[in-house]
């Protein structure tokens, strides 16, 4: 953060005698000695003090200005900016003529929001003392205020006043940094050129406050010059050795500067000046567990856990780092600390089951099964004690974890069948040739029959891979323009977008109609089905989230059978579809997550938010299959969350046991061969939350306004609309 000069001083320095003659015991104090015994202790900060001998001054000279003035300014201080100004008002009517009294009467106007009103006092100041003084607050007033182009004339005048003037070259370079701010979509820019030169400017002016040099150096590390911001962190550690920010910012940059030991040791040094900061425990952690101080990293990321419940970081790298010691005790502790975060709502309620996993794939992965299984009955122990809704959780990944020990799978199994009923997803989990019976067991017939149900336009002319999406009539009004903003901005003339939608509503031409209208390049085709009316509120959802699965075949045969890039209706594609396919080996039939070797693959190996599909005969088995499965269960009104992807991951091992491997590329490497990390934007779980709907409006209208901006780069547009979303769940968590 960057440090603000202290402001000229708000309070008037008048030199007033201190008269130390004696006075009679009972003798009032006199006007000019209380004024001055209430500067005193003003300028000292003891506000609460000096406070009534402001109020017994004016109780004897009703509406004194100077007494007026400064008990506005105490009160301003004192978090009372309303007061403060009234009084501040006052004194100016009745003495008119000074102008501190308008500078002072513009803070306060500041803190109220009242920038206009604000503005109009520094410039009555400045007229009764024109100098660089009140340029420079007039400059800090237009950036609290969002002006900062305006904020920049104003610094920039000030400086032709007095060239000297250090305050005004550090608002130049603070107005600079927040326009590198706003013109950065993701908010974390680097500094511009512009702006380091203007902070090393503020510190050739001010080579002896500590602030000058600590922000020039923050500028430094925020711009990867770690090597020139280190010895200038240390010039300011020197001015101002107790500074924590300062000493937090030099031991980052050593810890950036791969100096984990000095960062360490330093880092702890803040810990003893601010013991109560969880930013710094963390870094602290960092800095330890970079130099190799387990323990000492261990415990850093447990204090700043308890400091702040929040940090999912801080509590899963404490419990890695405890089961990588086998420290079984801090473990099991660790472990009940977080059940009880997310019971409280500190974490996601789910929080404590994946990082479970995490640490049990960890020591799987490290050749240690023993170690994970321990690890998972300290969690196991720690729900049963603080969360007993996370019980069921932590048993799946200890039957998981039975299915790999050799011997031990039908104990496995036996685990899960047991909870079924607290998990009811487990129901759908197959083994061995169970999924072929199950594809087998639904008549050709039906399937016939289920086919007829899809409506649709006629299919057209179009280029690269089918972009398909499903939705039911609500999703298709919240998502489908975002998504089809985002995509169309970013694709080549002519892609074509499917939308399949369930339970449409009367008014489902309309709605088409205006999404058609939003598109400069892809051409849409809808189709419809009816779902069963009978179907109780829980299972039309997962059938909702099934339908993409079970509509894949009919979709690509109305298509031609071209590559299928399917993706959730509720995100975004900030990539022309046409690179996905292009990114993937020749050999390569499908792009997906996937995560075959986790504790959870029985419902998660394959998440299906974005998948790539070249049409092979593999994968349109794969699709054939799935769809049979999904169908098979809807029959049956037997339909939990997780289906669409159990039956995924089912159709993908079945078609590999009858046909061979199908090669797979996982999606964190088509990132990687893109350079590329945001190919897929989801919304997560905010659509649920309240004033999602309204936030998601205005978002729309932002992506719109985005996706037409063409003179910008892929790369700034991708930027950009990550961190609108971005900034869409921020707000909606905050509610």
């Amino acid at each position: 953060m960057i440090v603000e000069r202290e402001g000229r001083p708000g309070v008037e320095k008048p030199v007033i005698p201190f008269k130390s003659g004696t006075f009679p015991m009972n003798a009032p104090i006199p006007p000019e000695t209380l004024l001055a015994n209430a500067v005193a202790l003003h300028r000292t900060g003891r506000l609460v003090e000096a406070e009534p001998l402001y109020r017994t001054l004016l109780e004897r000279q009703p509406g004194h200005p100077d007494a007026l003035h400064l008990l506005g300014v105490l009160r301003s201080q004192a978090g009372d900016p309303a007061e403060g100004a009234s009084l501040i008002t006052d004194a100016i009517a009745r003495r008119g003529n000074v102008a501190t009294y308008h500078s002072n009467l513009a803070l306060a106007l500041k803190a109220l929001g009242r920038f206009a009103e604000a503005e109009a006092a520094l410039r009555s100041g400045f007229a009764l003392a024109p100098g660089a003084g009140p340029l420079v607050a007039l400059g800090g007033l237009r950036r609290a205020s969002g002006r900062h182009a305006e904020a920049l004339a104003a610094y920039r005048t000030a400086q032709i006043i007095d060239p000297a003037d250090g305050a005004a070259q550090e608002g130049i370079a603070h107005t600079t940094a927040e326009l590198d701010a706003a013109g950065c979509a993701t908010g974390d820019p680097k500094p511009s050129d512009t702006t380091l030169t203007a902070y090393r400017r503020a510190f050739r002016l001010c080579p002896a406050a500590s602030f000058t040099a600590f922000n020039l150096a923050l500028t430094l590390q925020k711009a990867g010059d770690s090597g020139a911001a280190i010895p200038t962190f240390q010039a300011a550690a020197a001015l101002d050795p107790s500074a924590p920010a300062v000493l937090s910012g030099l031991g980052l940059s050593l810890l950036s500067a791969r100096q984990a030991d000095r960062a360490s040791t330093l880092l702890a040094r803040v810990i003893r000046l601010r013991p109560d900061d969880a930013q710094d425990r963390f870094h602290l952690a960092e800095a330890a567990q970079a130099a190799g101080e387990a323990g000492r990293a261990a415990t850093a990321y447990r204090d700043t856990a308890a400091l702040q419940p929040t940090n999912y970081t801080a509590w899963e790298n404490a419990a890695l780092l405890d089961a990588r010691e086998d420290n079984g005790s801090a473990l099991a502790a660790h472990a009940r600390g977080m059940m009880a975060a997310a019971r409280a709502e500190h974490l996601f309620w789910k929080a404590p089951v994946y990082i479970a996993m995490h640490v049990a794939n960890d020591r799987i992965g490290a050749g240690r099964p023993d170690a994970a299984k321990q690890a998972l009955d300290h969690f196991c122990q720690a729900a049963a004690i603080e969360n007993r809704e996370l019980l069921p959780w932590i048993d799946f990944l200890r039957g998981s974890l039975l299915l790999r020990k050799p011997g031990s799978e039908e104990a496995g199994r036996a685990v899960l069948k047991a909870l079924v009923p607290a998990l009811p997803f487990l129901r759908h989990v197959t083994f061995g040739d169970e999924f072929d019976a199950l594809c087998r067991s639904v008549p050709l017939a039906e399937l016939a029959d289920y086919r007829t149900g899809f409506q649709s336009e006629p299919a057209v002319d179009g280029v690269g891979p089918l972009l398909f999406a499903a939705c039911d009539n609500r999703y298709l009004k919240l998502f489908a323009a975002p998504l089809l903003l985002t995509v169309d901005a970013f694709c080549g003339v002519g892609q074509r977008m499917h939308i399949h939608v369930a339970d449409p509503g009367p008014d489902i031409a309309e709605v088409v109609a205006g999404l058609r209208a939003l598109l400069r390049r892809c051409r849409l085709t809808v189709s419809t089905e009816r779902t069963p009316p009978d179907l109780d509120p829980a299972s039309r959802r997962t059938l909702y989230t099934c339908l993409r699965l079970m509509r894949a075949p009919d979709v690509l045969d109305l298509h031609g059978r071209p590559p299928l890039v399917m993706i959730d209706i509720d995100a975004l594609l900030p990539i022309d579809p046409r690179r996905l396919v292009e990114a993937m080996a020749p050999d390569e039939e499908a792009m997906l997550i996937h995560r075959p070797d986790s504790l959870d693959c029985l419902y998660n190996t394959i998440s299906n938010g974005l998948i790539v599909l070249r049409p092979t005969a593999s994968t349109r088995e794969v699709l054939e299959r799935t769809a049979t499965a999904l169908l098979h269960w809807m029959r049956q009104r037997n339909m939990a969350y997780f289906l669409d992807q159990i039956a995924l991951i089912q159709g993908f091992a079945d078609v590999e046991r009858r046909r061979g491997p199908v090669k797979i590329l996982p999606i964190e490497e088509l990132s990687r061969r893109l350079g590329v990390s945001d190919v897929f934007l989801p919304f997560f779980d905010e659509k649920h939350r309240a004033g999602f709907t309204d936030q998601l409006s205005a978002l729309t209208t932002r992506i719109h306004e985005e996706t037409l901006t063409d003179n910008r780069s892929e790369e700034e547009r991708r930027a950009a609309l990550t961190g609108l979303v971005r900034r869409l769940q921020a707000a909606v968590l905050s509610r």
